[in-house]
């Protein structure tokens, strides 16, 4: 399953087993080809966040606050938020911000 969220926690990982982390940068036409081929599910927990990343990536992206555990053959899309703490309401990147997107896979 292909999971769509704004960070990356080693909590999202299988508890006492090794595991080998894959944390590959893609752009953001890499990340909208990824959510128009793949079946997904969010696991985004903030509206202004999930609003400003369902504008960039032309998809529309449900807030849904999880606790998320990646199974062997999940792979994560992060949409990292760089940039101040955001007003309550934002829909829109504010200046000198950015979203970084990120596919993590594991072995």
């Amino acid at each position: 399953m292909l999971y769509i969220a704004n960070a990356f926690s080693l909590n999202m990982l299988p508890p006492h087993k090794a595991s080998t982390i894959f944390v590959n940068p893609i752009d953001r036409d890499a990340a909208r080809d990824i959510l128009k081929k793949n079946d997904w599910s969010s696991a985004i927990g903030h509206p202004d966040i999930a609003a400003i990343v369902s504008a960039d990536l032309g998809a529309d992206i449900p807030v849904n606050r999880t606790t998320l555990k990646l199974g062997a053959d999940d792979t994560l899309l992060v949409a990292q938020y760089i940039g101040p703490r955001l007003a309550p309401g934002t829909i829109a990147l504010p200046d000198g911000a950015s979203i970084q997107y990120f596919l993590i896979t594991q072995m």
